[in-house]
């Protein structure tokens, strides 16, 4: 083998070495964004069911308060008597 034909030879390793090398880096980027994502998703998720979790809480307080309110007007009323003054 001549130099030239080394040097040619070098020249497809080399060209190769690098696409190998830049294919592995994207992978890994695209690897490492998407694993961002993913927790980005859940995070919502969470943030989406805590909300849910807390209107549902506030929806049961006020059916609660609302027939607590109810069974209290049901209930005989009471009169008040105001004496009357001495004059």
């Amino acid at each position: 083998m001549t130099v030239e034909v080394l040097n040619h030879m070098m020249t497809y390793v080399i060209e190769g070495w690098v696409l190998l090398s830049t294919a592995y880096l994207g992978v890994g980027f695209a690897l490492s964004l998407s694993s961002k994502v993913r927790r980005g998703l859940k995070q919502r998720a969470a943030a989406q069911a805590d909300a849910v979790a807390s209107a549902e809480r506030v929806a049961e307080v006020k059916a609660v308060a609302a027939k607590y309110g109810k069974a209290k007007s049901k209930a005989a009323p009471q009169e008040v008597t105001v004496p009357d003054a001495p004059q």
